[in-house]
């Protein structure tokens, strides 16, 4: 005899969506079809006075679950539906894979018309660890899914957590157990009908949370990020923290500064160009020329340990290895030899780190001039966060012999030291730029 248990919080404000929807979805389901299931429990929590939380309540109801011997729970919010052939579906599943220990399936909404809908970015199918912490959470899983009940006990909800809570279950069961997600729709979450309680959140408060923890989750396993590069095939980026602002980007499935990247396609015209990159980063840019501008040579100048980790396995992972030249890996650039050290003022914008100087400090720093030697370049991008005007001024004898294309994310207390002064000693012009909060992107060339 194999048993299910559903469990149901009714937290404030949702005793009626139980009554109305919730609570006859599961009895539509059993009389469609009971799937595996010889006998279906369907425990209502009470918590409309919000005295528990719906942590406690599940974890309640979870002890008396496995008190009765029962082989699998279910948790189902009041405000969403079981669809009517949940078991029927589940029962496919564990027929080919009868060694999972959770089954998720797909993510479905009603949308406010009341037609069901697909999670747009979600994940269709999920098999591993990896395969979980690869995708955001709002594209991972949701609350429902089918799990073995000595299996969940083993964890439970965190009653001291107010959002997220659920994200942290699915983490430790993603870990320890054998877990999948199918395409398969086992309930449908109806939009804008959150609980109201003393311990309710929003939903961007769960994204806040859950971001949290899947960078924490990030610490221990490998994990790439898949961009689009169109028929060029994709791009992989090592992902350790979703947080960032650039790997945020690639979370999303593009390149950073992607506008920008286009508007070189017009201004380098030299095929096969030779570029040095001040300020490497973790090599956005750095894959994008090889790809795009299919440079013969590329000069990534990254000091920052922490950066210049990822940028190595970026590098050697989309297969552009042979097309680096590694002289500026591990220095500064700058106007002249010194010693400084990296600081980062915001861990989720590892980009943002800046030098100091600093007689103790670990990085040196080289002028261009010293570092390319004769080689010649086409194209220089800077991004040296205020220290743009002393690599310039390091590069003086370089760029006055190859007169390259000059992208330079310039501070706005930099703007006239630059627009104005640099480019009318050095004879160039700007031709384009974007504007951020802080800082420009200027994109100058040789006059006539």
């Amino acid at each position: 005899m194999t048993s299910l248990t559903i469990i149901t919080p009714v937290g404030p404000g949702h005793a009626e969506l139980y009554q109305l929807s919730c609570a006859p979805s599961v009895e539509q389901a059993k009389a469609y079809s009971m799937g595996p299931f010889d006998a279906v429990t369907h425990l209502m929590m009470d918590d409309t006075l919000g005295a528990h939380g719906r942590s406690a309540r599940r974890n309640e109801a979870l002890a008396q679950a496995k008190a009765a011997g029962s082989d699998w729970v279910f948790f189902l919010d009041a405000d969403d539906i079981l669809t009517p052939n949940a078991f029927e579906a589940f029962g496919r599943v564990i027929a080919a894979e009868p060694d999972l220990d959770v089954v998720w399936g797909l993510i479905c909404t009603l949308d406010d018309g009341g037609e069901p809908t697909l999670r747009e970015e979600q994940a269709e199918r999920l098999d591993s660890r990896e395969d979980f912490l690869t995708h955001p959470p709002y594209g991972g899983v949701q609350i429902g899914g089918f799990m073995r009940t000595d299996v969940v006990a083993q964890y439970g909800f965190d009653e001291a957590m107010d959002t997220g809570e659920d994200y942290k279950l699915y983490c430790q069961l993603w870990k320890t157990h054998r877990c999948g997600k199918r395409p398969e729709i086992f309930f449908v979450n109806v939009r804008g009908r959150h609980s109201t309680g003393p311990r309710s959140a929003t939903g961007e408060d769960w994204n806040i949370e859950t971001n949290r923890q899947w960078a924490e989750q990030l610490k221990d396993v490998v994990i790439w990020a898949t961009v689009d590069d169109g028929d060029r095939g994709p791009v992989r980026m090592r992902l350790t923290n979703p947080n960032d602002l650039i790997q945020m980007t690639h979370v999303q499935g593009k390149f950073f500064e992607a506008d920008s990247l286009e508007k070189l396609k017009k201004l380098i015209r030299k095929a096969n160009p030779r570029i040095v990159e001040v300020g490497a980063n973790i090599g956005n840019h750095v894959v994008w020329y090889a790809r795009h501008l299919n440079a013969e040579r590329i000069y990534p100048v990254e000091p920052n340990p922490e950066a210049l980790t990822l940028l190595e396995q970026n590098i050697e992972i989309n297969g552009i290895t042979p097309r680096i030249d590694t002289r500026g890996m591990g220095y500064g650039a700058g106007k002249d030899t010194g010693k400084f050290r990296a600081q980062t003022d915001n861990a989720d914008n590892l980009g943002a780190t800046r030098l100091v100087a600093d007689e103790e400090g670990g990085i040196e720093t080289r002028t261009l001039d010293q570092l390319m030697g004769d080689d010649t370049v086409d194209f220089i991008k800077i991004d040296a966060e205020g220290m743009e005007l002393d690599v310039l001024e390091g590069a003086s004898a370089l760029i006055a012999r190859d007169k390259p294309v000059i992208w330079v994310e310039v501070l706005r207390e930099n703007m006239l030291g630059f627009a104005q002064k640099w480019c009318r000693d050095a004879g160039y012009k700007i031709v384009d730029s974007t504007p951020y909060v802080h800082t420009i992107d200027y994109f100058a060339v040789p006059k006539e």
